[in-house]
This record gives structure tokens, sequence and C-alpha cells, in this order.
């Protein structure tokens, strides 16, 4: 049985956001399907989710006035400034219900609309099937597999690189406004 979909909000960050995104951050699942470490302090959560730096784009999915998962795209400098690494955790509670799918839609618009991204990255455990099918539904393909990667409960695992390549931009000419 699927858990039941709940209404997401997408938001940004706010300072009293920072106990409810540490809980995510510390939650079992969120430590097993990214690079979250154990016991991630609120001070660590404060100064990545509210000071992020310019070329960090964070979004929150709030869930009835709760912060309840986050994601974030990391900008590209110089000859890469048309890229972005993108990062994601919802709580353990929340997975599987839209949540997840709201930020990433979120992240998607502002990426090619707002940004003019072009090309999106992550990184993603073999063992997530979940996460895997999310981002395949969203146009990401698999482009590599980087082994031992990532030590997680004292075993090495499987990383698949994926990335969305974003169509040729829309232009409109000058005479058509």
């Amino acid at each position: 049985m699927s858990p039941t979909p709940v209404k997401a909000t997408v938001r940004a960050a706010r300072p009293d956001d920072v106990p409810a995104l540490t809980l995510v951050n510390n939650c079992p699942g969120v430590r097993r399907g990214t690079l979250r470490l154990p016991f991630t302090s609120e001070e660590e959560v404060r100064r990545r989710m509210l000071e992020p730096g310019p070329n960090t784009h964070l979004v929150v999915g709030d869930v009835d006035g709760t912060a309840v998962g986050w994601a974030a795209l990391f900008r590209r400098v110089g000859r890469q400034a048309h890229v972005a690494g993108l990062a994601i955790a919802v709580h353990d509670d929340h997975q599987g219900r839209g949540v997840g799918r709201a930020m990433m839609a979120g992240l998607l618009d502002l990426a090619d609309n707002w940004l003019g991204l072009v090309r999106i990255e992550l990184d993603v455990n073999t063992d997530n099937g979940p996460a895997i099918a999310l981002y395949e539904s969203l146009g990401f393909e698999r482009e590599g597999l980087k082994r031992a990667e990532t030590l997680r409960d004292g075993v090495f695992i499987d990383v698949i690189l994926m990335a969305r390549i974003r169509p040729a931009p829309l232009h409109r000419p000058a005479d058509a406004a």
C-alpha cells in the first residue's frame, strides 16, 4: 500500500524551520539515502539552510506549516555556470507522499525559467529505487556508475550519476513582444 499523498507547499527556508530541518537530516532513512552524517546539529543546519551562499538555491517542502524536507541547487561558476548539482532530503514519515516531487518541480522551474541552467546533475545510491524512479520521471537520465563511492553503515556502496539536460531554451524575438 502506498503512502497517502499530501499537499506540500514549496517555499524559502525560515529561521523557525531549523529544528524541523534538523529532524529531517537526522532521520534514519535520510541518512541512508543521502550523504548526511548522524548527529547533525541545529547550528550546522542553520548555517547550511539560512546562509547557503550566492550560488545555492534552497527550497523547503512545507506540510501544514511544518518543514518536512529541503532541496537545493548548487550552481557552478565560470565555464560551468550553466550547470548545477542537486540535493534533496524528505523526512522519513513523508517520503513517497509527493513532497519530493513538489520540491523538485519548484527547483526545476527555477533552473529552467529564472536561472537559465542547462544541466542539473545528482548522485543517487543504487539501492534507492523510489528516488531513481522520481528522477527518471522528471527527465533525469543515468550517465554512469561510481563504484564504492559512499560509506554507509561500514559498507561501501555504489552511486548512479544522473543528469537532466534542458531542451533548447525558448527565445522570444524582439518583434514578438
